[in-house]
This record gives structure tokens, sequence and C-alpha cells, in this order.
């Protein structure tokens, strides 16, 4: 039998049924479930960041969502503002939540721009109490305060174990080390994963390791259409023209 790895990367069938267990057909709040899983595992994003992020950071004045923006690094986990890209089932999952929200009346504002949603209000709502998860207090360091996103690890750490694989080496930070291997599966270099993700070329690497051959659950996402391929290269032009930008 071999040893449980903590923090491994899901296998396909295991993400597939992070997926299935975070959607609840008859609340259909639990799209939430499914973003965040997403956001996690398709764009890299920490649970801190994701808790941090705000509806202009993903939807533009006249309503289109962003395929690329830049989280400033004020909300970045390590203090460097990094570009963030959103792949189209990432988008699509987006967009049903960003319906809710309309239709129910949550986060609105009275304006048309936006999609009639408070630009500056914070995205992700915690579906049990239709509030934003945002941040909470974990103590002071040095003669600042500290922030976590204590609500919203409890969220996610709730799918994992409703999907019976936090026993069997799963974890939030096997949504991240998924992306890495489905980002080098793509054939984006190392150091523009390092620039879209925020980790280093050296952990990109030792998550590489992890036995990749058998990790293939978004693979096709990034590649299943030559149109899609080159709507990636466009972004990667994006985030390049960004990271030489003075």
């Amino acid at each position: 039998m071999r040893d449980i790895v903590k923090g491994r990367p899901p296998t396909r069938a295991e993400y597939n049924k992070i997926l299935k267990v975070s959607i609840n057909r008859t609340n259909k709040w639990s799209i939430i479930g499914k973003l965040v899983i997403q956001l996690m595992s398709c764009a890299a994003l920490r649970e801190i960041e994701i808790a941090n992020l705000m509806v202009q950071d993903l939807v533009a004045a006249n309503g289109d969502l962003h395929e690329l923006f830049i989280l400033d690094a004020d909300r970045t986990y390590n203090g460097k503002e990094r570009p963030i890209l959103l792949n189209d089932d990432l988008k699509k999952t987006l967009e049903q939540y960003l319906a809710l929200l309309r239709s129910e009346g949550v986060l609105s504002s009275p304006n048309r721009s936006y999609l009639s949603l408070m630009p500056t209000a914070l995205l992700i709502i915690n579906p049990l109490t239709f509030k934003p998860f945002g941040l909470q207090k974990r103590g002071v360091r040095g003669d600042k305060i500290a922030y976590s996103s204590t609500h919203l690890n409890k969220f996610v750490d709730g799918i994992i174990h409703s999907a019976k694989l936090s026993d069997v080496g799963i974890t939030r930070k096997s949504l991240h080390r998924l992306f890495l291997i489905e980002a080098y599966k793509s054939d984006i270099g190392l150091r523009d994963i390092s620039t879209i993700s925020g980790f280093s070329v050296d952990s990109i690497k030792k998550a590489i390791a992890m036995d990749v051959g058998q990790y293939a659950p978004i693979h096709e996402w990034f590649t299943k259409r030559d149109e899609a391929a080159k709507r990636r290269l466009n972004r990667m032009r994006q985030v390049r023209k960004w990271t030489f930008a003075d």
C-alpha cells in the first residue's frame, strides 16, 4: 500500500468528485462551491485572495468579464502583484454566479454599469449568511494586524471532506498543485506559470514531479480546441507585456 502524500494533486476521478459534491441541485447557491474550487484549480488563486476579490476585478464597467486582470500587491498572499487568467470553464461558472447575484438582488447597485452590481463589493459570498466570506483577524505581526480567510478555508475543507478525500491526501493545496501540473502540460513555460500563479519555479518543479502521469482532470480545459489554444497564447502575450512594462 502506497503512503498517503498530504497535499497531493487529485486524480481525474477525484477532481470530478470534488466538483460534483460542491453542487447541490436543490440549492442554487451551491454554485459558489464550484466557483471557489475552480478559482483555486484553474486560476491558482489562494483562499485569502479569493476572499478579497471585488466585483470590478472580474467584471468590466460594460458588463464584460475580464479574461485577464491584475491582482494588486495589497491583496496577494505574498505581497507581489500578478496577472490572473480565467479559462472558459471558469468564466462559465462565474457567469452563472453573477446571474444568480443579479436575479436575487445580492450585491446590487442602482447603476447599470458592472452588471448592476457594486463594483467594490467583495465578490464571493458565504451561501449560509449571504454576506462576503471576507477576512478574519488572526493576531498581530509587529505593528500590523494579521488577517486570514478562516471562514473560506473551512468552507473549502468541508467540500473536500464531503467528497471523502480529506483522509486520502487531498487538501486545499492539492487544488493549487493541480493548476501547476495542468498548466505545464499545456505547454506553458515554467517562468510564465510562476508569473500567473505566484509559485516559485522550484515549487512548480516539485509539483510536476508528483506522479504527473495520472493527473489530467482539467488538461482538456486548457487544450480542447485550437481556438482556445490561440486565445491562451494571446493571453500569455498580455502577461508578458504586463511583466516587462515600466
